[in-house]
């Protein structure tokens, strides 16, 4: 299976055990995306559990097979360390135009099968430090674990990064296949765009991912320091238009920067 260009996988340390029933088997410790790690114990046993009859054996064994295929999806997302223990429970609004920010992510959460259905996207702009990253990855892991949907939080210099390097003779994956990514999950985030200065190819490319992701009616969530008409001039008047079709909303976060605090 081909490695994810800017997704994650759980580590996981494993040791030789021995099953009474199913003999050997290798007890594996995985690495949660937030909270404790878990201790995968023997496979078959699982297996058994979950396709036998209700019982509390039954019950922890689907449990931990949900678990397991859930913290992988997570993973997956590629949200930062940084930002995986952000939620749209835990971040604070005492001011009003946060509390107006998180009702419009909580919104978009709710009616996030209306929204892939129909490609609606999330603008959101403003200041430094006011929590836009906060509010996009809260959103992407809300829908992977509510609705099983795959979602991607890339930087866009990381974006452009892997573009440029793509072009290398031993490269690891090629423009194609970075595209191809970035298109293909059911919610992408691409964050702090605008934020890398900004060249001809750099516009070109993140329009292209923006334009391809339209054209597949696949909703993608923009977070940028830049206000709308400069916005605009980066990635172009098309592309801020297609990210607005459709009802796509954009946010403006214009308070003062928190960082110092949680936010």
């Amino acid at each position: 299976m081909r490695i994810s260009n800017f997704g994650a996988v759980p580590r996981t340390k494993t040791r030789a055990d021995r099953c009474p029933v199913h003999g050997e088997f290798d007890r594996t410790l995985v690495e949660a995306f937030e909270g404790d790690n878990r201790v995968i114990g023997c496979p078959r046993c699982r297996f058994d559990a979950i396709h036998g009859q209700d019982s509390a054996e039954r019950t922890e064994a689907v449990e931990s097979k949900r678990w397991e295929t859930q913290n992988a999806a997570l993973f997956a997302t590629g949200i930062a360390l940084r930002f995986r223990g952000c939620s749209l429970e835990n971040y604070r609004t005492p001011l009003d135009g946060q509390k107006l920010a998180l009702d419009t992510c909580r919104a978009y959460v709710d009616q996030f099968e209306e929204s892939f259905a129909a490609g609606r996207c999330l603008l959101l702009m403003g200041n430094f430090g006011t929590g836009k990253t906060h509010l996009g990855c809260s959103i992407l892991k809300a829908v992977v674990t509510r609705y099983g949907a795959t979602a991607l939080y890339v930087p866009a210099a990381d974006i452009i990064g892997a573009l440029k390097a793509s072009f290398g003779r031993d490269a690891a994956s090629s423009e194609r296949e970075i595209f191809a990514e970035l298109a293909g999950v059911d919610l992408l985030l691409i964050d702090e765009l605008g934020a890398q200065g900004g060249t001809e190819f750099e516009r070109q490319s993140l329009h292209q991912i923006i334009d391809t992701r339209y054209r597949n009616m696949l909703p993608t969530i923009i977070t940028s320091n830049l206000p709308s008409t400069e916005l605009a001039a980066y990635i172009g008047d098309r592309a801020l238009d297609r990210l607005r079709e459709n009802g796509g909303q954009a946010v403006a976060f214009d308070w003062d920067s928190a960082r110092g605090g949680d936010q």
